[in-house]
């Protein structure tokens, strides 16, 4: 369904963000995008939404489709229409207005009434909490004992509507647990992929994102990739 091919990002014509990155997501897959802060993860994103133009970025190599139509090209609103809709980070909603009231924003490239009025049907029956809050002024955070519970509708959309979701989320554990397939994001390429299952059992993996020292201290992912590769050399 989305197709990354070997692109590269740049920022205001000569900073490198991404190099070299190629990932798919097929249809109906649920697909994690790992990495730490500053890996590249958001300018992934960005570069599929058409998003990345308001930041003076752009794709200045490879290319990215969407059911086999290039669309790196395409502004984000026809993005948008075509049917790829990014979740921004960071309380993007209009403070001033309610819950319901940003849900109708959200809707707005729905057609006509009774299509929006769907739409916030299904909204409120995987999100209960919304509905419950409809009336209240948005701005609020997702405190972080919903996020399991996130998750869990993440699992339901995919399994009862068969949306493809490209998945970014700190939490590697949960996100493995949810994803089939998986990528891994450091200095803006893409150091390591595959099935969720055979990334949960890799080493490096497990002592990076799912795992601590024995200080407690989170390990560098490129010191123990580094660590790895000279004692295999040594031997």
């Amino acid at each position: 369904m989305l197709k990354i091919n070997n692109i590269e990002v740049l920022y205001h014509e000569v900073i490198l963000a991404l190099k070299a990155v190629s990932l798919e997501v097929p249809a109906g897959e649920v697909v994690a995008l790992l990495g730490a802060n500053g890996a590249g993860k958001s300018t992934t994103l960005k570069a599929i939404s058409g998003l990345l133009r308001h930041e003076n970025g752009k794709v200045a190599e490879g290319s990215i489709e969407f059911l086999g139509e290039r669309i790196d090209r395409k502004s984000a609103e026809e993005i948008a229409r075509m049917g790829i809709i990014q979740v921004i980070e960071g309380r993007r909603v209009f403070e001033h207005l309610t819950v319901e009231q940003n849900l109708k924003v959200g809707a707005h490239l729905g057609g006509n009434g009774a299509m929006v009025r769907n739409g916030l049907e299904a909204v409120y029956h995987y999100f209960p909490r919304l509905q419950e809050r409809r009336n209240v002024v948005a701005g609020m955070g997702l405190a972080p004992l919903l996020i399991k519970e996130i998750f869990e509708i993440i699992t339901r959309l995919h399994q009862e509507q068969g949306i493809a979701i490209l998945l970014v989320e700190q939490n590697a554990k949960l996100a493995l647990a949810v994803a089939r397939h998986a990528y891994v994001l450091e200095g803006g390429r893409v150091v390591m992929d595959g099935p969720s299952e055979q990334l949960r059992e890799n080493p490096d993996i497990r002592d990076f994102y799912l795992g601590l020292t024995d200080l407690g201290a989170r390990k560098s992912f490129r010191a123990v990739k580094h660590y790895k590769r000279r004692k295999r050399w040594i031997t």
